[in-house]
């Protein structure tokens, strides 16, 4: 009796093995190597998938047309999407990705948890880069991350700017120099979370970045937090200039109203960092159509409508954008590998040592 109870589950646990096998994709990825499929298997794949679940990093407001534009070109794939924001989201999302229990296919890394999901080997390894050089997936090879499974799908960029009912034009600033002017002493703004002076890392160094962020605390600045409400309280009058704007953010306040007395100063160099990364999830259902998508956001035609919804935001690296108009011509200071990683510490560091804040995005009590 023993022996028969061995031998049947012996059978059980085989049969269990055989099923798991069977139901594995067949290009289930290896810890270190990487795939390379053509475009004539992605697309033929693509249609046999006929899905595509999303996690995108653009907003809702950018990701509906962008949507609508993908299922014309490829009316064969149906695709969904979540939006998922926030630190505390990221990591349950995070969570759910290492148990294998996420139902996403293409998705936008957390920024807060990046390391991990190249520690957790949650990222599907498509050589982006030799499918790019290829020509099997047309993305611009400037556009991938240094590990060659992340593209980035779009910028940000660090302006000046000033109420020209308090400034007057012979005064304006013309520099980050200008945020150290004494005229402006107690009269202009600066975001507690200085993503802007981190990617200034580049051109300057971080010597003569935190000597600038002591200055600028000198010069006591009304400490602010969010674009968006900082332009509101430039147009009422309370702020004459702010040195930590977001390009994209002042661009989409002139379209809701074009007579705010706001004016932009491109400063030199250009703080510029990459954005809006996205990856294949290792466990994708439809990692074909993700492979689509993420080539169509990379497109001119998708890039024209992410500057048409929120204009600034698409990538330097694509002719035409506003940030590659921008761009022309100027002194850029690039955050990319090597300090995009450090972002966050270099944030915490300013904040801390610095301005002598509680931590990023809290003002002094």
């Amino acid at each position: 009796m023993k022996t028969t109870n061995f031998i049947f589950s012996l059978l059980v646990i085989g049969s269990v093995l055989a099923g798991m096998l069977r139901s594995a994709p067949a290009d289930a990825q290896t810890k270190g190597g990487t795939l390379a499929p053509t475009k004539d298997e992605i697309l033929a794949a693509a249609k046999q998938e006929g899905k595509l679940s999303l996690v995108p990093g653009f907003d809702k407001t950018t990701i509906i047309p962008l949507v609508a534009a993908f299922t014309k070109k490829y009316p064969f794939i149906d695709v969904s999407f979540e939006l998922v924001t926030g630190i505390a989201a990221g990591q349950r999302q995070l969570f759910e990705m290492a148990a294998g229990k996420a139902a996403v296919d293409a998705f936008s890394p957390s920024a807060a948890h990046w390391s991990e999901y190249f520690k957790q080997n949650l990222i599907k390894k498509y050589d982006f880069r030799a499918m790019a050089k290829a020509g099997q997936l047309k993305i611009p090879v400037e556009m991938l991350d240094e590990s060659g499974v992340i593209a980035w799908l779009g910028t940000n960029t660090g302006v000046l700017a000033y109420n020209t009912k308090l400034v007057s034009a012979d005064k304006a600033p013309k520099g980050w120099d200008s945020c150290l002017d004494p005229q402006w002493k107690g009269k202009l703004s600066v975001d507690t979370k200085p993503n802007t002076l981190t990617w200034l890392v580049p051109a300057w160094g971080v010597e003569k970045v935190f000597d600038f962020a002591r200055k600028l605390k000198s010069n006591d600045p009304i400490w602010v937090r969010g674009q968006t409400g900082t332009l509101a309280r430039m147009a009422a009058g309370e702020i004459a200039v702010d040195c930590s704007m977001y390009f994209h953010t002042a661009r989409r306040s002139f379209i809701r109203d074009p007579a705010q007395p706001i004016k932009l100063v491109i400063p030199n160099p250009v703080p510029l960092s990459f954005h809006e990364p996205e990856g294949i999830y290792v466990n994708a259902k439809h990692p074909y159509a993700g492979l689509l998508w993420i080539e169509f956001l990379a497109s001119k035609e998708g890039q024209d409508i992410i500057d048409s919804v929120d204009p600034g935001k698409a990538s330097f690296l694509v002719e035409g954008t506003l940030a590659n108009n921008l761009v022309k011509g100027a002194k850029v200071s690039l955050c990319a590998g090597g300090c995009r990683d450090q972002e966050d510490k270099m944030m915490e560091r300013i904040a801390s040592e610095a301005w002598g804040l509680p931590k990023v995005g809290v003002a002094p009590k």
